[in-house]
C-alpha cells in the first residue's frame, strides 16, 4: 500500500507531562467504548446487536493499537493492499487469505479508516463484525462439513468501499446481493461506518486539543510504557523451562475423531 498526503511532514516527538498523557490515554479509551455504544445501538442483527461478536481498534499512524482488542491487523492489510490509502478513504476485506489473517473467517467484515488531519495521516481507526449470512451452501454461512473456502460464501477481497467519502454503492449492492439477509448486512454495515466515523471525530478533537504532535507523542509513550511493563511481566512470570500439555478435539463436525 501506499500513502498519499497532501501536506506530507513528519511528527516531532516531544515531551509529554503525566497529566496531559493521562486525559489522551482516557479519551482514547473512551472513544473505543463509544465505539462499541454507536455500533450496538444501530446494528440490526443480533449477533453483533446482543452477543457483541464485533471487535474495535485505533492504532496509532504506524497502525500499531492503542486501545481496542484483538489486535492490529494493519500491518497484514497493507502488504495485502496493493493500492493508495487516501484522505476519506474506507477500505473493506471480508478474505482471511488476502488480508494475511486480518480476520479469522469471511463472516467477519472488516472496515478500516486511515485518519488525516490537515493533509496528513495521523491515526487509524477500524472495526469489524460478524455478518449473520454471507451467502454459501447454509444459511449462516459457516458448513461445518466445507472442504474449501469457496463454500463459505463471498470473500471481498481488500478494496475501498468508500472513495473521497462517497459509498461505492454498485460494490456494496454486489456484495449484499450474495447474502441471505441483504438488509441485515447493509444495516450492520452503516452502523460499523457509523463507529469508525465516531472514532475519527474523537481523534481530530484530541489532536486539535493538545496538538498533532503532542497527540503523535502520546501514543508511543503509551506504546513505549506497555512494552516496558510486558518486557518485566514476561521476564517476572514465563519460565524458561520447556512447558508440555495434551488436549482433544473431539471430532471434527464430520464425524471423525477424536484428535489429539
Amino acid at each position: 500500500a501506499r500513502i498519499v498526503e497532501t501536506k506530507p511532514r513528519p511528527f516531532k516527538r516531544v515531551d509529554v507531562d503525566p497529566i496531559s498523557l493521562d486525559i489522551i490515554e482516557n479519551s482514547m479509551l473512551n472513544a473505543r467504548w463509544e465505539m462499541d455504544a454507536v455500533l450496538f445501538r444501530t446494528a440490526m442483527s443480533p449477533g453483533i446487536r446482543e452477543q457483541h461478536d464485533e471487535f474495535p481498534m485505533i492504532a496509532n499512524v504506524d497502525g500499531k493499537m492503542v486501545v481496542g482488542q484483538f489486535g492490529s491487523f494493519i500491518y497484514g492489510f497493507k502488504a495485502a493492499y496493493d493500492g493508495t490509502i487516501e484522505e476519506g478513504d474506507m477500505f473493506l476485506t471480508t478474505d482471511p487469505y488476502t488480508c494475511n489473517g486480518a480476520v479469522s473467517h469471511s463472516n467477519d467484515w472488516l472496515l478500516l479508516r486511515p485518519i488525516f488531519k490537515d493533509g496528513r495521516l495521523l491515526a487509524y481507526a477500524a472495526m469489524f463484525g460478524h455478518m449473520t449470512d454471507i451467502g454459501g451452501k447454509v444459511p449462516g454461512s459457516m458448513p461445518t462439513d466445507a472442504q474449501s473456502i469457496f463454500e463459505e460464501g463471498i470473500r471481498v477481497p481488500p478494496m475501498k468501499i468508500y472513495k473521497k467519502d462517497v459509498l461505492q454503492e454498485d460494490l456494496l449492492n454486489l456484495i449484499l446481493h450474495n447474502c441471505r439477509m441483504p438488509q441485515w448486512n447493509r444495516s450492520d454495515f452503516h452502523a460499523i461506518v457509523a463507529a469508525i466515523r465516531t472514532a475519527e471525530k474523537r481523534v481530530i478533537e484530541i489532536a486539535n486539543r493538545f496538538s498533532d504532535d503532542l497527540f503523535y507523542s502520546a501514543l508511543e509513550e503509551l506504546l513505549d510504557r506497555n512494552k516496558r511493563a510486558m518486557s518485566r511481566l514476561i521476564k517476572e512470570t514465563v519460565p524458561t523451562k520447556p512447558q508440555y500439555f495434551e488436549d482433544y478435539l473431539c471430532d471434527d463436525g464430520m464425524a471423525m475423531g477424536p484428535y489429539k
